[in-house]
């Protein structure tokens, strides 16, 4: 992630750490799981497109939103699999 989606100087990575931090305590006082790769990510981007328009690697953000979105359904498959292989085996 870092400097390939935004650039990040100090402040703004101060910035993006508060941010993150602050999503994760709200988050959590109010019961909500969270992830916080998730709101790292949510910051970053925040900050990029706060800083200028195109200060953000939308390219590259796409990708990380499809691993997102993929990564459940994918997992359940492979552990459906695993689980029909187990039962024939026994």
């Amino acid at each position: 992630m870092g400097n390939d989606l935004t650039k990040i100087t100090p402040s703004s990575g101060f910035t993006i750490e508060i941010g993150a931090a602050s999503t994760v305590l709200v988050a959590s006082k109010i019961g909500l799981p969270i992830s916080t790769t998730h709101c790292k990510v949510g910051s970053v981007i925040m900050v990029g497109r706060i800083r200028n328009k195109q200060g953000v690697n939308w390219k590259l953000f796409r990708n990380i939103a499809a691993a997102w979105i993929l990564t459940v359904p994918l997992t359940a498959l492979c552990s459906a699999a695993a689980m029909a292989l187990l039962q024939l085996a026994l």
